[in-house]
């Protein structure tokens, strides 16, 4: 039974002195990062083409069991609609050829698909889908609404991907959206962050979780017992499912990963985690 947790990124300002000592150099974070989590998001590959000399370098930075999950290119996704297909196509090819030596160590790697890709979108995706080529989880996450409706859209969509055997990401933002946004960091997540409905259906072995938390930790309760809930029944069927933890400034998302299983360990016989944060600045400190 597994759970790999991770954040957003491997390393924030407020973390130093936390999950790693001032000392430790920039470039050594990610080390020390994999040491608590087993797995993080990628988003820089989103944003721009990653040297393979530098994926080479955060891959041989990490222990065997760890999982990176990189984002493809938004010249594939987020631009899905408006460039020529070839040209999407070559990119898609381009970003798993760059995968293909780190694919001992990759999670889910993940297709993100902005509000603008509708159902009119989905034969896409799904070509994109088969276009897969490594022997490592493939995950999609949809922002529009249609792909919520819990009637034909929606149920078309997962029946496909099921049959792929292709992960949907579930996107739970409920927590940022629950209050007003009284705080400069609220009112970035809630500009930031998609506002769609939470629907917690595996349909594939390694789900994903994106679980975006409120800065005030104790709203959080109620969401995080509805997914320790959800996990600890994924765990009995045997899935193995990526949480990525994010809060409305991520300085609290450790917190939050190490609340939540917490609970999970509390519902499920049998289950071991290896996640355990540093007790104190002082202790982290001392490493």
């Amino acid at each position: 039974m597994t759970i790999h947790y991770g954040m957003a990124q491997w390393q924030h300002p407020a973390w130093v002195n936390w999950l790693y000592p001032t000392s430790l150099p920039t470039a050594e974070r990610i080390g020390r990062y994999s040491q608590v989590f087993s797995t993080v998001e990628v988003g820089s590959t989103f944003y721009t083409k990653v040297d393979d000399a530098q994926l080479l370098r955060w891959y041989e930075s990490v222990a065997g069991d760890f999982r990176f999950s990189f984002k493809a290119p938004q010249t594939v996704t987020h631009r899905l609609i408006e460039r020529p297909w070839r040209d999407v196509q070559q990119d898609w090819f381009a970003f798993m050829l760059s995968l293909q030596p780190l694919q001992a160590k990759l999670g889910p790697t993940m297709l993100q698909f902005p509000a603008i890709c509708d159902e009119r979108a989905l034969e896409t995706i799904l070509a994109l889908c088969d276009m897969w080529t490594l022997s490592t989880p493939l995950s999609v996450e949809v922002r529009n609404l249609a792909y919520f409706d819990k009637s034909q859209t929606e149920r078309l969509f997962l029946t496909e991907l099921s049959g792929r055997k292709v992960n949907r990401v579930v996107m739970d933002s409920r927590p940022v959206f629950s209050t007003e946004a009284y705080c400069e960091s609220l009112v970035d997540a809630q500009k930031k962050k998609p506002r769609v409905p939470c629907h917690p259906v595996a349909t594939a072995n390694h789900p994903v979780v994106r679980f975006i938390g409120h800065p005030d930790l104790p709203r959080n309760e109620i969401w995080l017992d509805q997914w320790s809930a959800k996990l600890s029944q994924w765990l009995s069927e045997g899935l193995t499912p990526s949480v990525f933890v994010h809060s409305s400034d991520n300085i609290a998302a450790p917190t939050l990963a190490a609340q939540l299983d917490e609970k999970v360990r509390s519902l499920t016989p049998n289950y071991q985690s290896a996640l355990v944060l540093p007790q104190s600045q002082e202790q982290v400190s001392l490493w």
